[in-house]
């Protein structure tokens, strides 16, 4: 990811306003985060922030509403070619683990300042719609699964929250130089995702003579795919202290 020089009067006015705000909203929170912050770490006036942006709420509106669309635009294209629900829960597993792990400061600020938004306003009914959407393919899948007998669910909600929570929690802790590339942490957690749900229909399952197959998945997310932030902050900004990273 390219380094942006927060500074640099030559680098494009809005890119640097939004990587500016997305570090600063995933180090400090949006809350404890002021315009006149953004106009410092970005070397601009007050008066210069706001010719880009109307307000900080609608800043963060704005880095959440793309990022969701683009979100639900790529799993959508990612999904289209499978029918399988063990397939397309592999796609929506290893997808989101990468895309945590790849743009962590972004998924931070989509994850966690939803709470931000005025309550009641077409900002947060807009952006609750588009999580609602996203949300919508997990819960196809495993409704799905379960209709079919290939996987056996006891609460669908609890377990999409759980597998989401894996995958999400990549943001907080993934480096690309740690112990495990990413394309090992994906295909660990579609194994552990599809152990989660693939539990035979039937107790003839474990008799070797049943036709039951394991449920398994032959594909995973091709990240060439995945949603690209350009102002997602360089990994050099991170703000997560070292040893929180793995």
């Amino acid at each position: 990811m390219m380094i942006v020089d927060l500074t640099d009067r030559d680098t494009d006015a809005g890119r640097r306003i939004r990587t500016a705000a997305v570090l600063l909203f995933a180090r400090r929170g949006y809350a404890a985060t002021s315009i006149r912050d953004l106009g410092k770490a970005v070397n601009m006036t007050n008066a210069g922030i706001y010719h880009h942006v109307t307000s900080k709420e609608a800043l963060l509106a704005d880095l959440m509403r793309v990022a969701q669309r683009e979100l639900i635009e790529a799993t959508e294209r990612m999904l289209a070619p499978y029918e399988r629900p063990a397939d397309r829960l592999a796609l929506l597993i290893s997808s989101l683990t990468a895309v945590h792990a790849l743009t962590p400061m972004t998924s931070r600020v989509m994850d966690g300042e939803l709470r931000s938004l005025t309550p009641g306003s077409a900002a947060h009914a807009e952006i609750i719609a588009l999580r609602d959407a996203y949300e919508d393919h997990w819960k196809h899948a495993l409704a799905d699964g379960v209709e079919q007998g290939v996987f056996r669910v006891a609460d669908e909600k609890l377990t999409r929250l759980a597998l989401m929570s894996m995958c999400t929690g990549t943001s907080e802790w993934y480096r690309p130089d740690g112990d495990s590339t990413l394309e090992q942490v994906c295909a660990e957690f579609v194994a552990i995702g599809l152990a989660a749900v693939r539990a035979p229909a039937s107790d003839s399952a474990s008799d070797p003579a049943s036709d039951q197959a394991p449920v398994e998945a032959t594909v995973t997310a091709d990240f060439a795919l995945l949603p690209e932030f350009p102002w997602e902050p360089h990994a050099s900004n991170d703000p997560r202290p070292d040893e929180a990273r793995r």
